[in-house]
């Protein structure tokens, strides 16, 4: 049974705890929670990598490697993600539970001492960072935005995100642009990070065996939670319920194989913090996100319109989106079948057997989850970021009492807001 704990540290720094004796390791995560996009997007995405290269007392990769070694292989990545309107920058760890090896006592206060360090003592020349590791992480980041657009699948999805939320802070990339990346030098990165330090809203988590108190007290004996002054950043997300107007129709050619074909919509305000999100989850997953969904079984078997059909509901936003592959021929039919399964799930067309099926599914998901503890912390970020906190089984709880009229009410609320046809020029 896992015993999750929320508490506050200090002002705007803030422990999640799921206390469990399930895994054989530990998982911690250190991340700073800041508005998404601005003038220093590229920095705080280039940030934790360079921050990853050394420390005040561990100068190099070979230095933290060794230092990692002794606490029993323990592993530590920077992380840069998007959750909701918020950009999350930091350190994951995970290392040996104390409980599962004999000697291993001190190992987890030894790894949060590592995180602590690489936020709050990185190593310095001349009190800015060192030219070579940002030139080296700045052109890894260039590297990594022009990179995106070698998945042409990932970059519809994303370049439908970019149009339809144009005018909202969810439009914007975590990595900033490549002119910004372009322009990142050490005086500029430095001093990025210490408008991040003084800004942001600090997330700490922890996944093991240690009493919730325990955990708290290492986490004290760092500058990770150190008093800080003025007011930190609260995480925050603006939801549109409805599209601001008409459905938008974009056309853009790429040298790709294959037309991507993505469909954005509003959802009528269903996310983690309102509407009815449990009827909504259970909407999209009978709608297109199981191989017993309406997009899967009508519009890929039995049309043969795409190669790949699901939808996805981003409840940190309230947008549900549709991703396909297609022949360029078949845009018109493969877009007007898609927006008439979704007229068949409004009119309550959703089987029994349909609705039982996307249930299974959609519980069967979030009990793996609980078998995971990276995607218990992923999971518990979420949360942190949308200032929500129910836990996978509230969830399964409360998708196992929806019914079908809230099913069917979830997909009357959806309203389509942009349509995004990645053309294939390829020859």
């Amino acid at each position: 049974m896992q015993q999750v704990t929320r508490r506050k540290l200090g002002t705007g720094i803030n422990l999640t705890c799921v206390t469990t004796p399930k895994f054989k390791r530990a998982v911690l995560r250190v991340m700073l929670l800041l508005p998404l996009g601005g003038a220093d997007a590229a920095c705080r995405a280039c940030l934790p990598h360079v921050l990853r290269r050394g420390t005040a007392a561990l100068p190099d990769l070979r230095a933290i490697g060794a230092a990692l070694d002794e606490l029993y292989g323990a592993r530590v990545e920077a992380a840069v993600r998007k959750e909701g309107e918020n950009l999350c920058i930091g350190f994951l760890a995970d290392c040996i539970d104390e409980a599962c090896a004999p000697g291993a006592a001190g190992t987890t206060a030894g790894v949060i001492r590592l995180l602590a360090d690489l936020l709050y003592a990185p190593c310095l020349s001349d009190g800015v960072f060192r030219a070579a590791d940002t030139a080296g992480e700045r052109e890894n980041l260039i590297d990594r935005i022009a990179g995106q657009k070698n998945d042409p699948r990932a970059w519809a999805a994303r370049r439908l995100i970019e149009l339809m939320c144009a005018e909202e802070p969810y439009g914007q990339a975590a990595l900033g642009t490549a002119e910004q990346a372009a322009r990142i030098t050490e005086n500029k990165l430095h001093a990025a990070y210490q408008r991040a330090l003084g800004e942001a809203q600090i997330e700490l988590f922890y996944c093991g065996t240690l009493a919730p108190d325990v955990v708290e007290a290492l986490f004290a004996e760092t500058p990770l939670v150190q008093p800080r002054s003025g007011k930190p950043y609260l995480p925050h997300t603006g939801i549109a319920a409805q599209p601001s107007g008409a459905p938008r129709e974009v056309i853009e050619e790429e040298n790709v194989t294959q037309g991507k074909l993505s469909l954005g919509f509003r959802t009528g305000g269903s996310c983690l913090t309102g509407g009815d999100p449990a009827a909504y989850w259970l909407f999209q997953t009978a709608f297109g996100g199981s191989t017993g969904s309406k997009l899967f079984v009508n519009v890929r078997e039995k049309q043969s319109l795409c190669y790949y059909a699901s939808a996805q509901f981003v409840a940190s936003k309230g947008l549900m989106i549709v991703n396909s592959g297609i022949e360029n021929r078949d845009f018109a039919r493969a877009r007007d079948e898609i927006l008439h399964q979704l007229e068949s799930c409004r009119n309550g067309g959703i089987t029994e057997a349909e609705l039982e099926g996307a249930r299974k599914s959609l519980v069967t998901s979030w009990r793996a989850m609980l078998d995971d503890p990276l995607a218990l912390e992923r999971y518990w970020m979420g949360q942190a970021a949308a200032g929500t906190l129910v836990s996978p089984e509230d969830r399964i709880a409360q998708v196992e009492a929806v019914t079908s009229e809230q099913v069917a009410e979830a997909a009357r609320q959806t309203t389509l807001d942009t349509v995004y046809f990645l053309k294939g020029a390829a020859k």
